[in-house]
């Protein structure tokens, strides 16, 4: 499976896309200023939504490395201090992502406008990356493993530039194995993705009851080192 394109329909996205704008924007809190707050999000999101177009291109690896905390896939190094949490022999597979909402913005619009209409962007890839979650799993059950295994596996949450602590950088790399152009995707030398409501990552397939990082470790701000504190309070 390598590079591999996924629509991901926005009727479909709808439900886990209103849960992540509420939680995002704080407007899921009752009250008249927030009725109207709520019904001016909503406009905002019936302006862009004949816009946004969720698509995500995938690959996927049996041939990697982990040791320590890197992970090497196609002579790629990606450095995650949270990687050695995870013990390498139950790491079965790796899929590599990148995931669009595509072009959509406002211009020339009010500050409160352009701020929905950004949470509405993120809400859309975030909501699309749950699902994609889904598509890699029954890919992986489907087509990459043998009808005798008994072994179960799941797909962990996403590794790569961001998240976990992995440097932001590395979405670099991840372009340079995967075309993110095939969803009109492109990399900059900074590293930055264009169109701007995009994002890459890495998905582990492990196996079921793998230990693995906490949620601390996905949300931290923390820089690398931090981890080194993180191991010792363990």
């Amino acid at each position: 499976m390598k590079n591999i394109i996924f629509e991901i329909d926005n009727e479909q996205a709808e439900a886990k896309v209103q849960e992540f704008f509420l939680r995002s924007s704080g407007l899921f809190r009752v009250g008249e200023k927030f009725d109207k707050m709520r019904e001016r999000a909503q406009a905002i999101k019936e302006e862009i939504a004949g816009r946004v177009q969720i698509r995500a291109v995938v690959s996927y690896f049996e041939e990697f490395q982990l040791t320590l905390d890197t992970l090497v896939v196609q002579g790629k190094e990606f450095k995650c201090n949270p990687f050695s949490r995870i013990s390498s022999a139950a790491v079965r597979g790796v899929y590599m992502y990148a995931i669009t909402a595509g072009e959509y913005y406002l211009e020339d619009r009010d500050i409160m406008d352009q701020l929905y209409a950004d949470i509405w962007g993120t809400s859309y890839v975030d909501a699309g990356r749950k699902i994609l979650v889904d598509h890699i799993a029954k890919d992986f059950h489907e087509n990459r493993l043998e009808a005798k295994e008994k072994q179960a596996f799941v797909v962990t949450d996403s590794f790569g530039p961001g998240f976990y602590g992995m440097e932001t950088g590395d979405t670099k790399k991840i372009f340079d194995i995967i075309k993110g152009e095939m969803i009109g995707v492109e990399c900059k030398e900074s590293g930055i993705m264009v169109p701007l409501k995009s994002c890459t990552g890495i998905y582990l397939i492990v196996e079921a009851g793998t230990e693995l990082p906490g949620i601390e470790c996905e949300t931290c701000l923390g820089n690398t080192i931090s981890c080194t504190m993180c191991n010792a309070r363990g």
